[in-house]
């Protein structure tokens, strides 16, 4: 999956993508936008995609960045989570 989202040809630059799910800071609303993935997506309304596409952003465009910000989230608190098991498991 993480190939799939990160690398296939797209809307968007492979490199962007990859940059986004590692969750390096992107300047203004685009930025403001894909950090609000990562920590209050339930919190996404139209209004926050529709600024996007005021912003020259095709609904492509905003999917991608969207699927990278997500699954470099996920990737981060899986990570986190197996930590902790391992020091819960005295590992």
């Amino acid at each position: 999956m993480r190939e799939a989202v990160l690398g296939a040809p797209g809307a968007t630059d492979p490199g962007e993508r990859a940059r986004v799910a590692a969750g390096e800071a992107v300047p203004g609303p685009l930025g403001d936008y894909l950090a609000k993935i990562r920590n209050a997506s339930y919190k996404i309304v139209d209004s926050d995609v529709d600024s996007l596409r005021g912003l020259g952003l095709t609904e492509d465009a905003i999917f991608e960045l969207t699927l990278s910000a997500a699954l470099g989230e996920a990737d981060r608190r899986r990570s986190a989570a197996l930590r902790a098991l391992r020091r819960g498991s005295g590992g």
